[in-house]
């Protein structure tokens, strides 16, 4: 699959090296558009071009996920032609929203609570509820040390979690979704316990 120019918005096109007269060789840029919306490339201090394409084409909610490959193709003056191929994971955003560390009273108990959303692959929202993914609990100490995961726990029906740990009641908390193949990773800001 080559859904070239779709990925990034922005692509420098390498050049072929050309043979000048006396022998020299010199860079070149080589590739063209003719396709509708391209415009005119920069010109760089090096000899290379960057060549846009507009409007930009992105990647949406509605293009599949997975891996996906980008095709580019360089033309010399004589004909020669090369080719480069770049892929990368194309998975689905994910949110932690309204995530909150509180103490429970009297007790050395911490409660997490918040919850995850995702791009909907339906296309029907741009955001919606991610029910039934597991979550990891992480702690530290201070800023100095590393982030320890200590639990976890599940996302309800309705994309929220809520847990209840017990015996550290200090430090930095977070949770974090470890990602699919689908769906990107995501963690929440680091929250101190609110009284």
């Amino acid at each position: 699959m080559n859904p070239a120019p779709v990925g990034p918005k922005e692509a420098a096109v390498l050049p072929q090296a050309a043979e000048a007269s006396g022998g020299e060789t010199q860079p070149r840029p080589v590739w063209r558009s003719t396709g509708p919306g391209s415009v005119a490339p920069a010109r760089m201090a090096n000899g290379w071009e960057t060549w846009r394409f507009l409007p930009d084409k992105q990647l949406n909610r509605f293009y599949p996920t997975g891996i996906w490959t980008i095709s580019v193709t360089a033309r010399g003056a004589g004909g020669r032609a090369v080719t480069e191929y770049a892929s990368f994971q194309f998975r689905r955003d994910t949110k932690l929203t309204s995530v909150r560390a509180d103490k429970l009273e009297g007790s050395d108990l911490v409660r997490l609570r918040g919850s995850l959303r995702r791009v909907d692959p339906r296309g029907y929202t741009d955001y919606g509820p991610f029910a039934r993914q597991q979550l990891e609990i992480l702690w530290r100490g201070d800023e100095s040390t590393a982030w320890e995961q200590i639990g976890q726990t599940t996302t309800d029906a309705s994309g929220t979690f809520e847990a209840t740990v017990t015996g550290r009641s200090g430090g930095l908390w977070r949770v974090r979704y470890p990602g699919t193949g689908h769906y990107a990773s995501d963690a929440s800001k680091s929250r101190q316990i609110t009284q």
